[in-house]
C-alpha cells in the first residue's frame, strides 16, 4: 500500500481538525479523510456560497465589485445570519498567496469581511487562480501556494476551515434535518486553466457521445495527477454513503454544466452521472463571473440512458469580484447574455434549452456590482436566492433576483 501525504512534503501544513479516516483508491493510494459535522439546535438555517471574491493583487488587494458585494452580504446576514461560507475559489487574484503570512490574508479576506454575522465557518474549495502561475516576464515566478491555505486554518480569526483539497461537511438540524455537502477542488482533478477547459476532440468518432471515457480530452493536465485519480474514486465514495442526508450538495469551483451547456467535459462525463444517480440536489460553482442556474438539457444523454431532463441543478455564483469579460461584451453588443447561453432569445421557443443546458437564469452586472447565493434549508426545502448589490432603488441595501426551491431527496 502506498501512501501520499497530504500535503507536499517540502510545505508545512497545521491542521485545526483532525482527520476522521481514510480511505485507498483502487491503486492503493491511501489518504485522510476529513468530515465535519455539527448539530444545530434551531429547525432551520441559512448558509451562503460566495466565489470569485479574491479583490486585486497588491497594492490594490481589494476590487470594487469586491467590496459592493461585501456590504451587501453583510447587510443580508444581518438579516439572515449564516451558520456557515462555503467559499468556492479564486480567493487571492491573480496568482493566489505565498504562504499563512502573506498581507492579502488580511486586506483581501479578513478586512473585508469582517461583520459579526460574518465569523462563522468558511468552507473553501480553492480556483484556478489560488494555483496559478506568475506570468513570465513577471520577477519571482511561481505557483500561488494552495497549500497554505490549507495550513491558514490554524491562523487569522478561525474561520478559514480547510483541512484538505477534498472534505464534506454534515450539518443536523433541531427537527433531525440532514444537509451534507461534499467540498471538491477542481483544478486538482482537470487543471489549472482560465478560459480554456478540457475540451472532446471533436474528429475521434469516440467523442461523438460526450459521456463516453474513451474520447481524449485537449487541455487535460490534473495538477495532482495521483490525488485526482484518488479523488474521483473516494467521490463516488462519499455519494454512496450519503443516503441518509435530506438534502445532498457539492461545491468546487470550475463549472460542469451552465447556460452555455457543458464546460468541463472531464468533470461532466465523469460526475454529471454519479450527481443523477445518487441524487445530488445541486452542484455549487464559480469560474465565470456571472449568476447563472441551469440543469442538463433531456438532449443530452448517455447512449444507454433515456431523454430526460437533468434532475442536478448546476448552480454559478462567480460573481464575488470582477467582471465576466463575455458577458460585458455581450451586454455592450446585443444588451443581453451570449447567444450560447439558453436565457439568449434565440432559445425562448425551445424553452430555454439550447440543446446542451436548460437556462433557468442568467445574470450579469451592469454597473460594477458583484453578488452571492444564499441557501434557507428547512424540512420541506431548501429556498436556493441569488442576490446582488445591483439594486435600482438607493434606499435597499440588496436585491433578489432569482429563487427556487429544492426538495429533500427521501
Amino acid at each position: 500500500m502506498r501512501v501520499l501525504s497530504n500535503v507536499i512534503a517540502c510545505l508545512a501544513s497545521a491542521e485545526v481538525i483532525s482527520p476522521t479516516g481514510s480511505y485507498t483508491d483502487s491503486r492503493g493510494l491511501q489518504r485522510d479523510t476529513f468530515q465535519i459535522n455539527k448539530t444545530l439546535s434551531t429547525d432551520d438555517y441559512h448558509f451562503v456560497v460566495l466565489g470569485d471574491w479574491g479583490g486585486r493583487p497588491a497594492p490594490l488587494y481589494t476590487s470594487p465589485l469586491q467590496v459592493s458585494g461585501a456590504v451587501a452580504l453583510m447587510k443580508y446576514a444581518k438579516l439572515y445570519k449564516p451558520e456557515y461560507v462555503v467559499s468556492i475559489g479564486d480567493h487571492f487574484y491573480f496568482n493566489g498567496i505565498e504562504s499563512v503570512q502573506d498581507r492579502r490574508w488580511e486586506r483581501t479576506f479578513e478586512n473585508v469581511y469582517d461583520s459579526a454575522e460574518m465569523m462563522v465557518p468558511w468552507y473553501p474549495a480553492m480556483g484556478n487562480h489560488d494555483w496559478d502561475k506568475l506570468p513570465e516576464d513577471t520577477e519571482g515566478d511561481r505557483l500561488g501556494n494552495g497549500w497554505a491555505q490549507i495550513e491558514y486554518s490554524a491562523h487569522g480569526t478561525g474561520r478559514w476551515t480547510h483541512p484538505d483539497l477534498f472534505f464534506t461537511t454534515e450539518y443536523t438540524t433541531g427537527d433531525g434535518t440532514i444537509v451534507k455537502t461534499i467540498v471538491i477542488d477542481t483544478p486538482t482533478l482537470t487543471g489549472v486553466y482560465s478560459g480554456e477547459p478540457p475540451l472532446p476532440d471533436r474528429d475521434d468518432p469516440r467523442c461523438s457521445n460526450f459521456y463516453n471515457l474513451d474520447c481524449p480530452l485537449k487541455r487535460l493536465n490534473p495538477l495532482f495527477p495521483e490525488i485526482s485519480a484518488w479523488a474521483f474514486e473516494w467521490i463516488e465514495e462519499e455519494l454512496v454513503k450519503s443516503e441518509h442526508a435530506d438534502y445532498l450538495f457539492v461545491a468546487g469551483h470550475y463549472q460542469i454544466v451552465d447556460t452555455g451547456g457543458i464546460y468541463d467535459y472531464e468533470l461532466f462525463r465523469r460526475l454529471d452521472p454519479l450527481f443523477e444517480k445518487y441524487r445530488v440536489n445541486a452542484f455549487f460553482q464559480g469560474h465565470k463571473h456571472t449568476h447563472e442556474h441551469a440543469i442538463r438539457s433531456p438532449k443530452l444523454f448517455p447512449e444507454s440512458g433515456e431523454e430526460n431532463e437533468g434532475t442536478v441543478h448546476y448552480i454559478t455564483t462567480g460573481a464575488g469580484a470582477l467582471l465576466d469579460v463575455e458577458a460585458v461584451i455581450f451586454e455592450i453588443l446585443q444588451a443581453g447574455p451570449s447567444p450560447r447561453s439558453g436565457c439568449h432569445e434565440r432559445w425562448e421557443n425551445s424553452g430555454n434549452d439550447n440543446g446542451q443546458a436548460i437556462c433557468k437564469y442568467y445574470w450579469s452586472t451592469r454597473h460594477m456590482n458583484s453578488g452571492f447565493t444564499s441557501v434557507h434549508v428547512t424540512k420541506e426545502r431548501a429556498k436556493v436566492s441569488f442576490v446582488t448589490a445591483e439594486v435600482e432603488n438607493p434606499a435597499d441595501d440588496f436585491i433578489v433576483g432569482h429563487e427556487y426551491e429544492l426538495f429533500p431527496r427521501k
